[in-house]
């Protein structure tokens, strides 16, 4: 276990997010059943901070108008990666910001950079876990496989806490 807080939880939250990494968001944590989509992270700032965008006419918009309560999830399968935060997040329109972290992929929900129904959420994390590999999933792999020969454990995976 390795608990990591502020320069260092920032730079964790970076290597397993990394820009347009797709994650599952989640809203409405008081609600039932919980209100879960795919969102790209835009991009993540020196505070830890994550940016999506987002369309104004969507539940997202209105979930994150009601309450600002956010549960992020991302994973990556190749490297055995794997992060949840928590926080608080807000929805607003900047233009400046958006013409900075606007790309091509992002015509595929939105009428350009310029589309009045085009936001940004911010999420500040407060809390958080991660699981990671030091070596990457096939070393791991063999060294679950060894260890379970062997009898002992020989997994060279890392977790612990974030806190911002």
């Amino acid at each position: 276990m390795t608990n990591l807080s502020g320069q260092e939880a920032i730079d964790k939250i970076k290597e397993l997010t990394g820009a347009a990494r797709t994650c599952l968001m989640i809203t409405s944590l008081d609600k039932r059943p919980l209100s879960i989509r795919p969102m790209t992270v835009q991009t993540v700032d020196e505070h830890g901070r994550l940016y999506f965008f987002c369309h104004k006419q969507t539940k997202v918009y209105d979930d994150l108008k009601e309450s600002g309560d956010m549960q992020l999830t991302c994973s990556s399968d190749k490297n055995s990666e794997y992060l949840s935060l928590y926080g608080n997040a807000e929805v607003y329109r900047d233009q400046s910001q958006i013409d900075k972290m606007y790309t091509q992929f992002a015509n595929n929900w939105f009428d350009g950079k310029e589309d009045p129904n085009l936001y940004i959420i911010r999420l500040s994390p407060e809390t958080g876990h991660y699981w990671d590999t030091k070596h990457g999933k096939f070393v791991q792999l063999m060294g679950i496989l060894v260890g379970a020969v062997l009898g002992k454990p020989l997994d060279d995976g890392i977790q612990g806490d974030i806190n911002i």
